[in-house]
């Protein structure tokens, strides 16, 4: 099935920019798993209402910060432009008792899988903004899950944890069902996430 230049172009960026982030050899193993399932097979065209949230007013601020990065980074940026007035911003999921400052300062996208550009049920593949200064909550979810980090912010791993931040073009990695959270910092956070829900 045929897949747009503009989808095709995004996870080309992602790839490339996890694979420069220094992620572990685990990390990199779940993103040959998620871009593998991407390359050898393409989903159903999807074209979902375009819908943006409130903190989607920070999402031009974030990319042109991750383009004044270059290489990778501005290159992620780029795809991400060239696909983000089609994509659904919606609050996250499992999030109806959020505060209402909470709902106004963050969004999520889909951009492959259920809502997304590209829908089928191996892989998920979108994206996070958060407003500058503003936690996101403490969660799990069992699907494994990388992040690709386009802007500063800050992540944590296990209740307890201490935030830290991987840095602009950097790499995080959540093993299935670990609690973990982050927070963005006096600019906005912007990261493409990837879960893998198929079957090892």
């Amino acid at each position: 099935m045929a897949r747009t230049q503009e989808l095709q172009t995004f996870l080309d960026a992602t790839r490339d920019a996890f694979a420069a982030s220094g992620a572990t050899a685990e990390a990199l193993a779940m993103a040959d798993k998620v871009f593998g399932a991407a390359d050898a097979t393409p989903g159903e065209a999807a074209a979902p209402e375009a819908v943006e949230m409130p903190a989607c007013e920070h999402l031009q601020d974030a990319l042109d910060r991750a383009r004044g990065e270059g290489g990778h980074v501005g290159a992620l940026a780029d795809a991400i432009a060239g696909i983000a007035p089609r994509l659904m911003w919606v609050l996250r999921p499992n999030g109806q008792n959020d505060d209402a400052t909470f709902k106004a300062r963050h969004a999520n996208a889909v951009v492959v899988g259920e809502g997304g550009l590209e829908a089928r049920d191996d892989i998920r593949i979108g994206m996070s903004l958060l407003a500058p200064d503003t936690r996101y909550p403490d969660h799990r979810h069992p699907p494994e899950e990388i992040y690709t980090v386009i802007s500063p912010g800050e992540w944590k791993q296990h209740a307890d944890g201490k935030f830290h931040a991987p840095g602009v073009g950097g790499f995080v990695h959540n093993v299935p069902s670990i609690i973990h959270g982050m927070q963005s910092t006096n600019v906005p956070l912007l990261a493409v996430w990837s879960l893998w829900m198929g079957v090892d």
